[in-house]
């Protein structure tokens, strides 16, 4: 096969070119299917920026101010193989997400932890109360908790 050949069969493969455009941080992620199906069944968008990959912020059709304060909580513990499309159907049986954070390491995994903001400070409070400790795998449970605002910057090893 030449180049030109190559180039003809990429030409005319339907998938090139069409107006399905893969979000960064989504495209060759070991369940990429599976973040593509989350994203189409809620409308959300996905990025991924300075080590976190965002899902959501603002949810589609929101009108309005940012959350308040108390809308976010914090979530630990979280298997380094789980990502969005098994964490968001765990935290929407609460309330309505507004945005959720995983942090991600470069080559992919997620860090272990994760922000999720609620639209109403009384979801997030819910969410403490009913997803701490929630089993996401045989033995393995999430640490959910209020997040606080951290205003603070620590400069150490002058």
């Amino acid at each position: 096969m030449t180049a030109e050949d190559s180039a003809t069969a990429m030409n005319s493969d339907p998938t090139v070119g069409s107006s399905t455009k893969v979000p960064e941080g989504v495209a060759g992620a070991p369940n990429e299917a599976a973040l593509l199906a989350l994203i189409e069944r809620t409308g959300y968008t996905m990025v991924q920026e300075n080590g976190q990959r965002k899902y959501g912020g603002p949810p589609p059709g929101w009108e309005g101010p940012h959350p308040q304060r108390g809308c976010e909580v914090f979530v630990g513990k979280i298997p380094r193989d789980v990502y969005e499309d098994e964490l968001v159907p765990v935290f929407e049986t609460v309330g309505r997400i507004y945005e959720l954070r995983l942090m991600m390491d470069f080559d992919g995994k997620n860090r272990g932890y994760a922000f999720v903001m609620y639209c109403h400070k009384h979801e997030a409070k819910r969410a403490v109360r009913e997803l701490n400790n929630y089993e996401i795998r045989p033995g393995r449970l999430l640490g959910v908790c209020c997040s606080v605002d951290n205003c603070r910057l620590f400069i150490g090893g002058i």
